[in-house]
């Protein structure tokens, strides 16, 4: 059986991390604003793991990403 040969890091990832060190946080800090598990949210970074809506919703909301988090509240359980 032959491995796929494309990395991982090749896969589309969000920016959530340029975002999380322009504004000065750390990866804890962030983790605990959207209440994410830090070791989580570091492979969601690095395009490793997947979120929920609800999860994408709080950390767009905890990064200030207006538009990502209106887009995503007619999908999200979280409060508007």
């Amino acid at each position: 059986m032959q491995r796929d040969p494309t990395p991982v890091l090749n896969r589309p990832v969000p920016p959530f991390r340029a975002v999380r060190v322009a504004r000065g946080w750390s990866l804890r800090e962030t983790a605990r604003k959207s209440g994410m598990d830090a070791g989580h949210l570091s492979k969601v970074e690095r395009g490793q793991a997947g979120v929920s809506v609800d999860q994408l919703k709080r950390l767009a909301d905890v990064l200030g990403l207006t538009e990502l988090s209106t887009l995503l509240a007619p999908y999200s359980g979280a409060e508007q």
